[in-house]
């Protein structure tokens, strides 16, 4: 009966979207108790079995334990894990997290004050976003909790977390949105697409896939995770994410484009004036996978991408996000900046495979500093199959405009102001015609990766002196 209804829901709408706003609320919810009251028939516990044994001594398994009784042997014993959900379609449809459901050989699905059991299947997992949608089978129609406008969201908004803390069904927190765009934090410690919501709203294990609602009761995030060497540090996954990703997940496969290029994580200041970017906004490619799409397309390293099918992009992850959640095969158009123009590329991408690659090394921003540059470079050995490719460097002054830049000592320079220095001689040659040039880019290869750095310079080097950085 779950496939018939999972096959006639296929066209029926997703969720519920809240009324638009015009200005965002300011003020915490008139009457907590009422937002509460409506939202709560919407929100479920989920228990989640799964085959794994718990370590002696977890206090969170102990507390289970208590709840739902032991098993014989404690390390073959299923495991229980508690989390929350909410209702997005009246059909039985559920949204929480990936983890929740993460290995499990069963699923039931708690509703309403009484708690009614029934049994929950897993229709689509992504684990990149750490979100997941259950589908439960019943003859009656559920409440929904109708999702609201996260891209808006601000800073110091009022919010309310219901969720299932270690248990405790049907708990209720509330607090504010202390930052938005949190991507320096990684819960689960696999590669993925994070951009928390972060907020001092208590939330605790058992609360993962909860809502978090805004002063009107629409749904803004799902409740991730709590930070357990802190108090009031809280994260949730934005509602955003489950709109782009969820139709995806209702058919049970999440598949992502890829254009085949890697970016560095940031474009500073005084790299951006080396390119010229206007506005000094961009995302930098760093390399290009060869007859990959975006070398088909005519992407080279060293070109700037300023818009993503019309829309400014000027972080690294906003571009990782959009090209993900395009579909593979669609055509995207690229705004790039090249030797100072602006030109239009179109990307026919491909479906990304599993796994992700690491993000790129983000150097510390650049500032003016003392010229030289302040490394020594030496040739390449002869047996060394980086030989002829550039020269590296053997040793750094500490103090310099290079190391304060990002380069350390190893690094294998390909580049200076996109002229190859394949020797020492091509080296101070490049150096020597620099002229009065006060920003210099250098585009380096370290341990697999390639990367640009901005080193800016307060005075023109002489060109009698444009050699003493190599000897």
């Amino acid at each position: 009966m779950i496939s018939l209804a999972l096959a006639a829901a296929a066209t029926a709408r997703l969720w519920t979207e809240a009324p638009a706003l015009k200005e965002r609320p300011t003020a915490p919810p008139a009457s907590i108790a009422a937002l509460v009251k409506t939202s709560m028939p919407a929100v479920v516990g989920v228990v989640a079995t799964t085959a794994r044994g718990g370590s002696e001594g977890d206090p969170f398994r102990d507390f289970l334990e208590r709840m739902y009784g032991a098993g014989a042997d404690p390390h073959e014993a299923p495991v229980r894990g508690i989390g929350t959900g909410f209702f997005i379609r009246k059909d039985g449809l559920i949204a929480t997290n990936g983890h929740v459901v993460e290995g499990a050989t069963d699923i039931t699905v708690q509703v309403g004050e009484e708690e009614r059991v029934y049994r929950g299947m897993v229709v689509g997992k992504d684990d990149a976003t750490d979100l997941a949608l259950l589908q439960i089978e019943a003859d009656q129609s559920f409440p929904v909790l109708p999702l609201g406008d996260s891209e808006h969201l601000e800073v110091g908004e009022w919010v309310v977390a219901i969720g299932n803390p270690f248990g405790l069904s049907r708990s209720v927190t509330t607090g504010i949105v202390s930052y938005k765009g949190r991507r320096d934090v990684n819960p689960s410690g696999r590669p993925g697409y994070y951009d928390f919501i972060q907020t001092d709203a208590a939330i605790n294990p058992g609360n993962s896939g909860g809502p978090l609602l805004d002063a009107r009761g629409a749904v803004v995030g799902i409740n991730a995770a709590v930070n357990p060497s802190g108090q009031g540090i809280g994260f949730a996954i934005p509602v955003a994410q489950l709109k782009d990703i969820g139709p995806q997940l209702a058919t049970g496969r999440v598949v992502r484009g890829y254009m085949g290029v890697s970016i560095q994580e940031s474009l500073s200041p005084d790299l951006a004036d080396s390119f010229g970017v206007p506005g000094g906004k961009g995302v930098l490619i760093t390399e290009v996978v060869d007859r990959g799409p975006g070398s088909r397309a005519g992407i080279r390293p060293g070109d700037v991408v300023v818009r993503f099918n019309g829309e400014p992009v000027f972080e690294s992850y906003r571009l990782r996000w959009l090209t993900a959640s395009a579909r593979p095969g669609s055509k995207v158009k690229l705004g790039v900046w090249r030797s100072g123009k602006l030109l239009e590329l179109t990307v026919a991408l491909d479906e990304k495979t599993s796994g992700f690659a690491q993000p790129a090394t983000t150097p510390p921003a650049l500032r003016r500093e003392q010229e030289p540059f302040g490394f020594a470079v030496e040739e390449i050995l002869p047996d060394d199959s980086d030989r002829g490719k550039g020269v590296r460097i053997a040793s750094i002054d500490l103090r310099s405009c290079a190391y304060r830049a990002g380069l350390r000592e190893g690094d294998l320079i390909l580049e200076v102001d996109g002229r190859p220095v394949p020797d020492r001689g091509a080296y101070r040659k490049v150096l020597s015609s620099m002229g009065k040039t006060l920003v210099s880019r250098v585009y380096v290869r370290r341990g697999g990766k390639a990367l640009f750095f901005g080193l800016r310079r307060d005075s023109p080097k002489a060109p009698g002196s444009a050699g003493d950085a190599s000897r």
